[in-house]
């Protein structure tokens, strides 16, 4: 029997999920009340700032370091190892490792495992900054392909099947696929025929799921990516299940990947001191989500499906998308609202239901995003609903928020492939200038272009600056969307390759 063979035996050993080895490991620490005479400073809670006792001090007393009983992360072999198996048995993975750092931490993790220096890597053009930063480090050479765009919210998704598979004929150096599925607003695609590819090429599919961890636990919702062929998936669980922010996992299935190498590679990138609220925050999440949350899962959606359907035929002013042939999977834990008036911008949106006490996941120069929880009762929708219907009448009364439809250009047609004209590494190590950015075209980029959220660099260090560049950058500066960590927050000048 083969590692593989015994690898799916383990996956349909049944498990107990009511347990929760690490987070019960924290708690017989604090029982034992010890004195404390090693790190975190805080020594358990004793000692910290009075007026936050009120919020920090029961969490205080779980927030502990690797000492006797409480596991090490970089080397588990008891309370962690065992929550790390419980939790690939829940997602269908050979192996899962536990990320303090978000899924950036997996997504640089993943790019320094598959790639050496010079290595070329087919990456979706429209991936988090991260994606990008990871190779950058890694001293890869992405070779990027436009994804394919929703026709009426205007979403970026992974390029049809066939530009991948021309893409890994036409250049046999390539070492791995890497896409991101679902994309920030839950639009989900068939990755079957896409990881056949793969395994025909013999190459790793690489998913970035950020936004999919409840995928596959009900059938209520998309698949997961790891049931659909994908050799290594990232999932932020604090996203869309319930652990704390900054926890994430990496998921492994198939014998395409090193593990020792990722084993190694994640020993150098996370803390020695992690969080272990994160790491039980992981291990509660997993098991909330199969003793009680996929349940709960298929009751909200049916709710959530329900009202939606109710609520698009009442509405005047907007509109909540209901899906497209383009897309083969709609998440429904997500409404992606719009005005019907093209020239309202998602900024807009933003902000008027800031008023109404809604906050959303992410704007964009057409929509908004609201994001619903595995367990969202009547009462809540209806807060929901509250807040639309009143935006709804408000667009109807106050024409003046409309402005003239800008259509925003972010990527090349679909299945385009290009390679950045100077690699990411050697992009960093140039020297700089400062130009204004109406002289930029034909220059290479020297600084990464973010509008956030999603995080989807608009350039990227030693890329060619183009005129759909440049018109991009203001109509989005000017339609009020936030860049991040720009060199010049009026994004009048940015810097260039010398």
């Amino acid at each position: 029997m083969n590692r593989t063979d015994n690898l799916l035996t383990k996956e349909k050993r049944p498990m107990d999920h009511t347990k929760a080895p690490l987070y019960e490991a924290l708690c017989k620490y604090e029982k034992a009340n010890h004195t404390s005479l090693h790190v975190p400073g805080h020594k358990d809670g004793r000692v910290f700032d009075l007026e936050a006792q009120r919020h920090f001090s029961e969490i205080l007393k779980i927030d502990a370091t690797c000492s006797n009983g409480i596991d090490d992360l970089h080397q588990p072999k008891d309370s962690i190892k065992e929550a790390q198996d419980l939790a690939a048995n829940a997602f269908g993975a050979d192996q899962t490792f536990f990320l303090v750092g978000g899924s950036t931490i997996g997504n640089l993790g993943i790019a320094l495992t598959l790639c050496k220096p010079g290595d070329k890597v087919l990456v979706q053009r429209n991936m988090h900054k991260s994606v990008f930063n990871g190779l950058l480090l890694a001293g890869a050479q992405p070779v990027y392909i436009s994804p394919a765009i929703e026709s009426e919210t205007k979403a970026a998704m992974v390029s049809d099947l066939h530009y991948i598979e021309e893409a890994l004929k036409e250049d046999p150096d390539i070492k791995g696929v890497w896409v991101t599925n679902p994309n920030y607003y839950g639009m989900s695609q068939d990755l079957k025929r896409i990881s056949e590819a793969c395994r025909q090429a013999g190459v790793p599919l690489v998913v970035d799921e950020a936004h999919g961890a409840h995928f596959g636990q009900a059938e209520e919702v998309p698949p997961s990516a790891l049931s659909m062929g994908a050799n290594l998936v990232i999932q932020s669980t604090h996203k869309m299940l319930t652990a704390l922010h900054m926890s994430s996992m990496l998921h492994v299935k198939g014998d395409l990947v090193d593990l020792e190498r990722l084993e190694r590679v994640l020993g150098m990138i996370q803390s020695t001191s992690p969080s272990y609220l994160l790491l039980g925050s992981l291990d509660l999440a997993r098991r909330y989500l199969v003793v009680h949350g996929r349940n709960q899962m298929r009751d909200t959606v049916k709710r959530l499906e329900k009202r939606r359907v109710e609520l698009s035929s009442e509405l005047q002013s907007l509109t909540i998308w209901a899906g497209s042939p383009e897309v083969q999977y709609r998440d429904p834990l997500k409404w992606i609202i719009a005005s019907k008036n093209e020239g309202v911008s998602g900024y807009q949106l933003l902000d008027l239901f800031h008023e109404e006490g809604a906050v959303a996941e992410i704007s964009d120069p057409r929509n908004i995003v609201f994001l619903f929880s595995l367990n969202e009762n009547e009462a809540d929708i209806e807060k929901v609903v509250r807040a639309i219907t009143a935006v709804d009448q408000r667009i109807q009364i106050e024409p003046a928020h409309s402005r003239k439809k800008a259509e925003v250009s972010m990527f090349d047609e679909e299945g385009t492939l290009s390679a950045p004209e100077l690699s990411l590494q050697d992009a960093f190590n140039r020297p700089r200038r400062k130009v204004k950015l109406d002289d930029a075209a034909g220059l290479l980029c020297g600084e990464t272009v973010l509008p956030y959220p999603p995080g989807i660099p608009l350039l990227n260090p030693g890329e060619k600056i183009t005129e759909r560049h440049i018109e991009t950058i203001k109509q989005l500066h000017e339609m009020g969307a936030y860049f991040q960590s720009p060199s010049d927050l009026t994004m009048d000048t940015l810097y260039v390759i010398q």
